[in-house]
């Protein structure tokens, strides 16, 4: 199936494999000849196949195929022939296209991706990638035309009150849904039930889960190696020493020693992960204090690896994104490894959770969606936030 593939193996090839095998168009596939033209039909058209794809299950539109028809001319959803797109300016094509759907849908869309085709020396062609909705359902609302669309393995349809009133409801209990399931892995962690042994001690859990799970991002990763995913996966305090598939997904972790030191990384089948790091939270041993610093910086890179790693296999947003520390009871909050705090103030729990923050978009600066996650710890220790941010920015302290 073309949409579990990642974009860069969509090849010409690919496409004369499509029309070799008599690949019908499906409920993540759809055929078109040319592109939406200037006239209300078409600008229509396409907008009520982009919102279908995204109030389903997400898919690709590829245009510069020409369906074959039967006898009475009508589309058989099988590919005729792979004409390409004559002349085709692939950067106003990809505004104009990016206009329209930004215009004529709400909630807009997550990021549709543009992918040129080339088949030299025959014309290109054009796949738009549609993820899948998360905002609830996407409606149509180009001028006074307003519409809701969905689509299965016969194509699109218009849905009915019914469906639209389910679409809804499906979003709002996405988010617990999340919630819940983040909830749980924390409770795993701290009870040692890990997919690699770790043992007693501080521990720091990092999770970032999609919101909505594509099925089809699984498939785009065991399309990888296994050493190109173990790379790929960033792990906070350590280097990747191994990998391997496990029930869950996939997991990369250390191998150290002391078992309460031991960082792993796992990547859940929905494209989410669990970062774990015991044992390395900075802390200045004869004074009782945190150290956030190292943490807010391992963080950040590890949230800015994983979210192109995200973007490579397709993962949609937004996510959910969360921290947990645990064995951190009577702690201080210290700027420097050897900072003697003024305040007495401590962590007054064994477990700090704070709130989740949701990242909208994977293009999305890590610092700036982490940063009330840091002024949370921060808080805790009685400052008024994470003094390592100038200008709305993470910056490591001039000292």
């Amino acid at each position: 199936m073309i949409f579990s593939l990642p974009l860069n193996e969509v090849i010409a090839d690919r496409l004369e494999a499509l029309k070799a095998d008599g690949t019908r168009e499906s409920r993540h596939l759809e055929y078109k000849e040319t592109l939406p033209g200037a006239i209300e039909d078409d600008k229509k058209e396409f907008l009520a196949d982009a919102t279908s794809f995204a109030n389903a299950a997400g898919g690709d539109l590829i245009y510069g195929v020409r369906e074959r028809r039967d006898t009475a001319r009508k589309p058989t959803g099988e590919i005729e022939d792979i004409v390409g797109l004559p002349n085709l300016n692939f950067d106003a094509e990809q505004l104009r296209l990016e206009n329209m759907l930004r215009d004529g849908v709400a909630p807009r869309l997550s990021p549709v991706a543009f992918h040129l085709i080339p088949r030299d020396p025959a014309p290109p062609c054009l796949l738009v990638r549609i993820p899948r909705g998360w905002a609830g359902l996407h409606m149509i609302i180009y001028k006074n035309w307003s519409r809701f669309y969905s689509r299965n393995s016969g194509g699109k349809y218009q849905l009915d009150v019914n469906e639209i009133r389910a679409g809804f409801l499906a979003a709002e209990t996405a988010y617990d849904r999340i919630r819940r399931l983040r909830t749980e892995r924390v409770a795993r962690a701290l009870a040692l039930e890990t997919p690699t042994p770790v043992g007693d001690g501080p521990k720091f859990i990092l999770h970032a889960f999609p919101i909505n799970e594509a099925g089809e991002v699984w498939p785009r990763v065991r399309s990888m190696k296994e050493s190109d995913i173990g790379v790929c996966l960033p792990i906070i305090g350590g280097q990747v020493s191994t990998w391997r598939y496990n029930l869950d997904g996939f997991v990369a972790h250390t191998q150290r020693p002391d078992k309460s030191d031991q960082s792993y990384t796992q990547l859940f089948r929905g494209g989410g992960i669990e970062a774990f790091s015991g044992g390395l939270l900075i802390r200045s041993p004869d004074r009782g204090g945190f150290y956030p610093r190292w943490m807010e910086q391992h963080t950040i890179g590890a949230v800015t690896q994983y979210q192109k790693f995200a973007q490579s296999i397709g993962v949609t947003p937004p996510l959910l994104i969360g921290i947990t520390l645990s064995g951190v009871n009577g702690w201080k909050v210290v700027q420097g490894p050897y900072d003697f705090p003024d305040s007495d103030a401590v962590f007054d729990r064994d477990v700090v959770s704070p709130p989740e923050v949701i990242m909208s978009a994977l293009e999305s600066p890590a610092d700036v969606v982490l940063r009330p996650l840091f002024d949370f710890i921060w808080n805790g220790g009685g400052w008024p936030g994470s003094p390592n941010y100038r200008d709305d920015r993470w910056a490591k302290p001039s000292s």
